[in-house]
């Protein structure tokens, strides 16, 4: 018997995540929650927005048990990692998704409701946090530490043994050295060359990075 999931967020990151779960036999995908009005009743691939976050209740008494989380982030985590802990509040399980052409080492973990999209290389003893994006093409190197809610986003390369804090955000096409910590909530921006430990709600970019600012 299929396992039921429900999406959560119907943006454009959702679709990406639709078309890997669709490879998995093992899930049936029964629709999408969204916050936007203008969503109901619509459709996402093929999939309908059944309405908001406060169905999560009724689709689980109605047999949904799994969810996946259909929103990225660009700087700000917050809103992804809200709606991840309110799904696990109503006692759902989140779904991983993977792209089968993603190269994940046997000695890697991966946390709860990862999202690995394809062409991602996960290297040798890295540890992945929950509810984390590593995006198309990205390369996570050998002993890094991914927190919960990273988004590793499509192209960047992580040298071996970089941490990157809760809820982080890594640009596209960026660059960080081997040691580098990037602390929570900090934002790298796109094309960055990080050579020096960016801090906690720190915002770097450039070549090499230098801070722009601190957000909240």
């Amino acid at each position: 018997m299929r396992e039921k999931v429900v999406g959560l967020g119907a943006g454009g990151h959702a679709k990406v995540l639709i078309e890997i779960l669709r490879l998995n036999d093992g899930l049936e995908l029964v629709g999408l929650l969204d916050n936007d009005p203008k969503l109901k009743d619509k459709s996402v691939m093929g999939l309908p927005v059944l309405g908001d976050d406060a169905m999560l209740p009724k689709l689980k008494a109605n047999g949904v048990r799994r969810f996946f989380v259909g929103i990225g982030s660009v700087g700000n985590a917050s809103r992804r990692k809200q709606i991840f802990e309110q799904a696990l509040a109503s006692g759902m399980d989140p779904v991983s998704s993977i792209h089968p052409s993603a190269i994940i080492s046997p000695s890697a973990t991966l946390g709860r409701g990862c999202m690995i999209m394809a062409g991602v290389v996960i290297n040798a003893f890295v540890k992945v946090g929950d509810d984390v994006i590593v995006n198309t093409g990205a390369i996570v190197d050998h002993d890094c530490w991914l927190g919960d809610h990273v988004h590793i986003a499509t192209g960047a390369r992580l040298s071996g043994t970089v941490h990157v804090g809760h809820g982080a955000h890594v640009g596209s096409g960026a660059v960080i050295r081997n040691n580098i910590g990037i602390g929570d909530g900090a934002i790298v921006g796109v094309g960055a060359a990080v050579v020096k430990d960016v801090g906690a709600n720190e915002v770097v970019a450039g070549v090499p990075a230098r801070p722009l600012k601190r957000h909240l």
